[in-house]
């Protein structure tokens, strides 16, 4: 083999071995947006199903986290506040996870 053809694989090598370095990297970004959109759609769902007294709102949460392909990892209330951790698969990556907090502003607070 020539000193030509040694290279060409040489770079071919390289320039793979970059192009899967970058896609993996591009995956885990999306897992990571998708897992702060489900965990901010699911702190909402849980706050509404609060405010409107629902009897389960982390139940509301979890399932609004599956439909936007994430886990819920847990769902705390605290008194008017729901706070949720939800997990996305990422691959070959480790999961990626993002907290999000929803309720009423401090005017809005229902009266007692």
């Amino acid at each position: 083999m020539s000193t030509g053809g040694a290279s060409v694989l040489a770079w071919t090598g390289t320039t793979t071995a970059v192009v899967a370095a970058l896609a993996l990297l591009g995956g885990g970004v999306l897992a990571r947006s998708q897992a702060g959109t489900a965990a901010d759609l699911a702190s909402l769902a849980g706050a509404d199903a609060l405010a409107v007294a629902h009897p389960h709102p982390c139940q509301v949460a979890a399932a609004v986290a599956e439909r936007n392909g994430a886990r819920l990892g847990s769902c705390e209330l605290r008194e008017w506040d729901v706070l949720v951790r939800v997990e996305v698969d990422a691959g070959p990556l480790p999961a990626m996870s993002a907290r999000a907090r929803a309720g009423p502003g401090p005017t809005e607070l229902p009266e007692t």
